[in-house]
């Protein structure tokens, strides 16, 4: 049975009003302005669907009706697939699950030496199996880019790494229409063909637009998902003050049109396409030139996002849980705190980007780890607050009364389990604290890292579907490498 999660959306920044100020102004632009699409392929899907198209100046213009019904055929609720059932994922009605990484990062902050270095496949691996030992990583992307394979290829070998170390559900790139057709293969040779992974979709694809209002050819890799019947998350990545609007309200009127017009592309190829709507609401730091990923508009930008995703009654993809320091310190904690904690009372589905250090450009298993701890204090949280009998306890207040003791009490530990205790943070006295060693946070998930590469076993996929992915990658660097 699929895990449904906990729910958020409790956080409601925009009105009503608000909400529907941004529709209709995305709308206009869709309609008026238009985006420009950089493949023949994909205009002719949006001309075959009433779009109105101009080839000479690849402009689409998208019509509000089309919007309209495409929503309407865009399901509300969807089920992201691990390899087992029990890892499965149901997606809708503000359930929030977290998960490791994001877009592949080109460093790795070294748990051993602590320090940065090139990421390598090994990374892949050792990050993909500690991410499947996690307990709240509920879905896998990557922290590490495989450059030790060339790169034309290097995100197939990275997905390939994927697949057989993590039974939970992955979302991931692809290269184009070619690369996603190759994604495709992996992903049904797992679950037993295409049949079955439409069924059980393994991967989701993540597809980004270029902001503003630019659908480039690499988009070509969402058809070839639709046309599977594979999930789709399309998220525009905007930069705020540069290419997009300084002002959360603008940024959403423009990167709210651009994953809208995703959705429609997804439904004109294969109407019920399941699609995950959202866009990263990043900030500059106009000092330095850094895309945040640690700032509060992060967070405040997310939960507009999903109060949006609500009004149009589909899934969400978000991010929390990165940060811009270069370490796993205070301040790593408090912005990764900070901004997963405004995804999940929001209601984004999936928040992503867990053990993204150094605004996306790192990525730290030790960082996952604390990630995976605050993730306990935010669903503690979340959780609903019983009042009635039991729980107010009456009877026993009566029964024991002024100066009492409950410690001794049935009701205290019938009850101890609703007490959040932590897993990795300490909360020892200063003696037994220093008899451990002085352990700092750091250095406990530092441990923990340890003791999940050394102990954690991922099933084996079978030899035949090994097999398979040793095809698929020759015969894509064959094709994808010049």
């Amino acid at each position: 049975m699929a895990k449904q999660g906990l729910r958020g959306g409790t956080l409601r920044l925009l009105t009503n009003s608000d909400v529907n100020s941004i529709h209709s102004a995305s709308l206009e632009i869709l309609e008026q302005v238009g985006l420009q699409v950089q493949s023949q392929k994909i205009m002719d899907v949006f001309k075959a669907g009433g779009a109105e198209v101009d080839a000479a100046k690849s402009r689409v213009k998208i019509p509000e009706h089309l919007v309209k019904d495409s929503l309407k055929k865009a399901p509300a609720k969807i089920t992201l697939a691990g390899r087992t059932e029990e890892n499965d994922l149901l997606l809708g009605d503000n359930r929030v699950f977290y998960g490791l990484g994001g877009t592949p990062n080109p460093y790795t902050l070294d748990f051993e030496t602590g320090e940065f270095r090139v990421s390598t496949s090994e990374d892949v691996v050792r990050n993909t199996i500690v991410g499947d030992a996690l307990p709240n990583m509920s879905f896998i992307m990557s922290l590490a880019v495989a450059s030790d394979v060339p790169p034309q290829v290097a995100w197939l070998h990275e997905a390939s790494i994927m697949l057989k170390n993590t039974v939970k559900p992955i979302i991931y790139s692809a290269s184009g229409a070619e690369g996603a057709r190759y994604l495709l293969d992996m992903a049904a040779a797992v679950v037993g063909g295409y049949e079955n992974l439409a069924r059980r979709p393994l991967i989701t694809l993540f597809s980004e637009s270029i902001t503003p209002l630019v659908m480039p050819a690499i988009n070509e890799g969402v058809i070839e998902f639709a046309k599977a019947k594979s999930p789709v998350a399309y998220v525009p990545g905007p930069m705020p003050g540069a290419s997009a609007p300084i002002t959360l309200a603008g940024e959403h009127v423009v990167c709210n049109a651009e994953s809208l017009a995703g959705m429609v592309l997804t439904q004109l190829t294969n109407p019920g396409t399941p699609f995950l709507y959202g866009f990263n609401t990043s900030v500059i730091d106009m000092r330095t030139g850094a895309v945040c990923y640690g700032a509060p508009e992060w967070g405040l930008g997310w939960a507009m996002t999903a109060q949006l995703a609500e009004y149009y009654s589909l899934p969400t993809f978000g991010s929390g849980g990165g940060t811009d320091s270069k370490s796993p310190d205070a301040q790593a904690g408090v912005e990764a705190f900070m901004n997963a904690y405004y995804n999940a009372v929001g209601g984004v589905s999936l928040v992503h980007n867990c053990g993204t250090v150094a605004h996306g450009s790192a990525g730290s298993l030790e960082m996952a780890v604390i990630c995976d701890e605050l993730i306990n204090y935010i669903q503690r949280l979340l959780t609903k607050i019983e009042v009635n009998d039991e729980s107010m306890a009456l009877d026993l207040i009566r029964k024991v009364g002024p100066g009492g003791s409950y410690l001794a009490e049935k009701h205290t530990r019938a009850h101890i389990n609703e007490i959040l205790h932590p897993k990795l943070f300490n909360r020892q006295a200063i003696p037994a604290w220093k008899a451990k060693g002085k352990l700092t946070a750091r250095d406990e998930a530092r441990e923990k890292v340890r003791t999940i590469l050394r102990d954690h076993k991922v099933p084996p996929l079978a030899k035949e579907v090994c097999d398979k992915f040793d095809r698929v990658l020759k015969s894509a660097s064959t094709s994808m490498i010049t």
